[in-house]
């Protein structure tokens, strides 16, 4: 290959990004630089696979129009130092190649040193023995030899052996990093991705599409590495032992809060922004400019670093990682956390626990997507608007669960494996084979009982208990007590999806319309749904699965969730309810439903799940006032 274009970019692009979430477990234990936190592969695979997503099935023709859509990408989809220093290359390679069609090796050579440039400029104080280092080993390399070396695969491979010296060098120029034996996980991650380019490059290893699409998807900071394989041992291999390294650690207290958001606004000023907020503490990095532009910042007070950037723009997607906790973690877990893709939880929650997805498969107008992965929950829903199809879904086979539970159990005690009702999917029974095929006492499957913000508090559950260093049977004990001790309580304005499905009868739909009668929707203790009695009018409703859920918790304490299927507003009249009756000071997170249940309910349904807590937890208890009775229905 003399030449790139776009198609080509997005190609090595994709390839790269596919190595670096294969590797990013491994990533995250050697991760002790600016701290330990162990979210370094997690945040590199966040950023890489937000770029790939946005090239999508059809990138552009033009190399420079890919390289700018990617670099947009990354830096919308960015995930702390690393991730935003790699979004801001993109960033200043996206300027370098411009307009392009095609590009040589010289030009893109070019465009490379340029966009290590722009990287350095993205940090307040530029520290050696990192990924910068290993970036700029490797562009120097590239533009030394481009003009000798015209074939991208030859370069490529004489400029990723100069990026794995100057990762070798790391722990020498950075004192941390020789402490604990490892090199930089950032520079190791930079490797990575290289190695994956040069990989598709020569030929010898190319990702086919489906399995591309499986890694890159703008949700891409779920945990997704147990699904791909093994992670690769680029750092054992000098010798390094970053394992015991990592979790020999003591705990860095120096800022607690790992904090970043994207700003948007007109003609944002850099250095500006630099100076007003570069004070609030450490590890500053500034990817973009004009009028997007990633900011992340160590620091002890969150809400004024929000504060001070409000002052320039709009601050979006803000995230904010209780680094002390993190670390806490990383040191403990040595149970890994598997779950479906029905299953409903905050995206804080899912990056606290670390859960590994196994999609369901949705099919609709026509197309198959993998559940969560090539399709978003808003994106199902524009298409549920748009077709009169009734969406189907269907469950992961036993090979998939298989590849996940092999992966993880290299470098796990355990595996609890937590899903969907099985009574609702055969999703349980396939994640049952596996286990049984990979190693039944390691590996543990727990049938939910439930589906959506159930299940989601069921898997948070088991997450607490490996947070709290629980051994297998412990976590074992804590899903299967959470399930039993959780309900779920929804309701939908319509019954046009459930007479699609055959699971209403057309001529009960029609008379429960004409008097506009709602019904409630309960997922048993045996992991079953059905209705459960109802109410005249959706408001009704709406208080009456509130209500439920408060008798069901029985004035002890409990961890509430609410879930919407495209009806925010709907959502946030149910959250209304559950204040008068929880108390305000009860966290109650809302989300949008995945596209399983949606699939069932239909648009515009709301849900609240309720899982009683041991009374000693002392969370959340209920004020029970008076309230309406519904129609029939035990609970």
């Amino acid at each position: 290959m003399e030449t790139l274009t776009g198609q080509g970019f997005a190609q090595v692009l994709r390839s790269g990004a596919y190595a670096v979430v294969r590797a990013q477990d491994a990533l995250d234990r050697i991760n002790v630089f600016p701290v330990a936190d162990a979210d370094t592969g997690a945040n590199l695979a966040a950023t890489l696979s937000a770029a790939a997503a946005g090239l999508g099935r059809n990138p552009p023709a033009a190399v420079g129009s890919a390289a700018r859509v990617a670099a947009d990408a990354a830096l919308i989809g960015a995930r702390g130092n690393s991730g935003a220093i790699f979004a801001q290359f993109l960033h200043g390679l996206a300027e370098g190649l411009h307009s392009k069609r095609v590009v040589t090796t010289g030009e893109f050579s070019l465009a490379a040193e340029a966009g290590v440039d722009a990287a350095y400029l993205a940090v307040q104080h530029p520290q050696e023995g990192t990924i910068l280092s290993v970036l700029r080993a490797w562009a120097a390399k590239m533009s030394a030899r481009a003009a000798a070396v015209l074939n991208f695969g030859d370069l490529m491979d004489e400029a990723l052996e100069a990026a794995r010296v100057a990762l070798a060098e790391t722990p020498r120029q950075l004192d941390v990093l020789a402490r604990n034996h490892v090199v930089d996980a950032g520079g190791q991650g930079l490797v990575y991705f290289l190695e994956g380019v040069l990989d598709t490059l020569k030929g010898t290893h190319i990702p086919d599409l489906s399995t591309l699409e499986a890694l890159t998807f703008p949700a891409a900071y779920q945990r997704l590495s147990g699904a791909v394989g093994s992670a690769a041992q680029g750092f054992v291999a000098s010798g390094l032992r970053s394992v015991e390294g990592a979790r020999a650690l003591e705990i860095d207290e120096r800022f607690r809060y790992c904090t970043e958001a994207l700003l948007r606004g007109n003609a944002l000023d850099r250095e500006a922004i630099q100076r007003a907020v570069g004070r609030l503490g450490e590890s500053l990095v500034l990817a973009g400019g004009g009028s997007h532009m990633r900011v992340h910042l160590h620091t002890d007070d969150p809400d004024l670093f929000l504060r001070t950037l409000a002052e320039f723009g709009t601050p979006e997607s803000v995230k904010v990682d209780d680094m002390v906790e993190q670390q806490a973690a990383a040191r403990a877990a040595t149970i890994a956390l598997v779950t479906d893709s029905t299953f409903d939880l905050s995206e804080a929650a899912q990056l606290r626990y670390g859960s590994v997805m196994v999609p369901l498969t949705i099919s609709i107008g026509g197309g198959t997507y993998l559940d969560r992965v090539e399709l978003s929950s808003p994106e199902f829903y524009r298409m549920v608007r748009e077709t009169d199809e009734l969406p189907r879904s269907s469950q992961p086979n036993r090979a998939d669960f298989k590849r996940v539970y092999e992966a993880l159990l290299e470098d796990h005690e355990g595996v609890v494996s937590v899903h969907i009702s099985a009574r609702l999917s055969g999703t349980y029974q396939s994640a049952l084979g596996a286990a049984g095929e990979v190693d039944p006492e390691r590996v543990r499957v727990i049938d939910s009982r439930h589906v959506s913000v159930g299940l989601g508090l069921v898997v948070e559950a088991a997450g607490e208990a490996i947070r709290a260093g629980e051994a297998l049977e412990g976590v074992v004990a804590a899903a299967e007590a959470a399930a039993r001790n959780t309900r779920v309580y929804g309701a939908t304005p319509s019954l046009d999806f459930a007479v699609k499905g055959g699971r209403v009868n057309s001529k009960v739909a029609y008379l429960a319309g004409l008097v506009k009668l709602k019904p409630v929707i309960l997922f048993d203790e045996e992991g079953g749904a059905h209705a459960d009695g109802g109410h005249l009018g959706y408001g009704r409703t709406i208080r009456g699965i509130a209500r439920r859920a408060a008798e069901f918790a029985h004035g002890e304490p409990a961890r509430v969730a609410i879930t919407h299927a495209d009806s925010p507003e709907s959502a946030a009249y149910l959250l209304q309810q559950l204040h008068k009756r929880f108390g305000q000071q009860q966290d109650i997170p809302m989300m949008e439903s995945g596209a399983v249940l949606a699939t069932h309910t239909g648009l515009g349904a709301v849900a609240v799940a309720v899982r009683r807590l041991p009374a000693e937890s002392g969370r959340g208890r209920v004020s029970t006032p008076d309230g309406e009775t519904g129609q029939g229905g035990s609970r």
